[in-house]
């Protein structure tokens, strides 16, 4: 079981994704593919994000009904790793390491969403893959890319994780959180956002998903005394795999946002 179990469905529903492949059908290319030739607006973002909300807490009320609540008190933690191993050639964790180490002390990587939520083993893989802190109150938690699954796919993993950070944040005492340990979640700004190579959006366009969640998330933001946001970002062109440090910091310097409703 995961503390996301039922999401799947609820988004293939709020998309009207076509059943391709197994379920749940968001993850396929085709179903990113399918909303890039669609011609009608994104409705109901709203009402997704709530049903997700409360999918969220009816699986931790039912693990607390079996018997188990003890969270990972490593969830929401500010950590920088910068480590890993030669042998390891993941182009996405090679970048998001690079990141951490060459852009400055207000960017952390890796940071657990739930962990232990459910159970002792759950979603020990659920985290934001970067954070960067722009003031103690305002964050960005970003889903990185560089060539694996594709934008949809991204944009609703992050996606989750913001609708896990609101529920934690509504949560925190009976979860047991700290803020002196987990500070994020004395953030009332939260940017959801996808990161990844100009050439990672190729072959896509997905205005109208952009700017469902962002109308969706200020809305739901606001119904939970917080302001959310949603943005797809590229690179600059100076990214390039294992690019030295001042390509890496120069990237991300000039980042910028696609598919946004002028």
């Amino acid at each position: 079981m995961s503390i996301l179990s039922g999401i799947g469905n609820l988004v293939d529903e709020w998309l009207m994704i076509e059943p391709k492949g197994q379920p749940p059908y968001y993850r396929h290319r085709s179903a990113a593919n399918e909303l890039t030739c669609r011609d009608m607006p994104i409705t109901g973002t709203l009402a997704f994000l709530e049903a997700s909300y409360e999918q969220i807490h009816k699986n931790w009320l039912a693990a607390i009904d079996a018997g188990y609540s003890n969270p990972s008190r490593e969830n929401w933690r500010w950590k920088r790793h910068l480590l890993l191993s030669p042998a390891n050639k993941s182009p996405e964790l090679r970048l998001e390491r690079s990141i951490v180490r060459n852009c400055g002390e207000n960017w952390s990587n890796q940071m657990p969403t739930a962990s232990g939520l459910v159970g002792p083993a759950t979603d020990k893989r659920a985290a934001a893959d970067l954070v960067y802190r722009e003031d103690s109150t305002t964050y960005s938690l970003i889903e990185l890319k560089v060539g694996s699954d594709n934008p949809l796919f991204a944009a609703v993993e992050i996606l989750m994780y913001g609708v896990l950070f609101v529920w934690s944040r509504n949560n925190q005492e009976r979860l047991g959180y700290d803020l002196q340990i987990q500070p994020v979640l004395a953030a009332d700004n939260i940017t959801l956002g996808v990161l990844a190579p100009i050439s990672y959006y190729r072959d896509f366009e997905l205005t109208t998903l952009a700017s469902a969640l962002n109308n969706g998330l200020a809305e739901f933001g606001q119904r939970n005394s917080m302001a959310l946001s949603f943005e797809f970002h590229q690179l600059g062109a100076d990214y390039a795999r294992d690019s030295e440090p001042e390509h890496v910091r120069s990237a991300i310097s000039n980042r910028s946002r696609i598919w946004v409703v002028v």
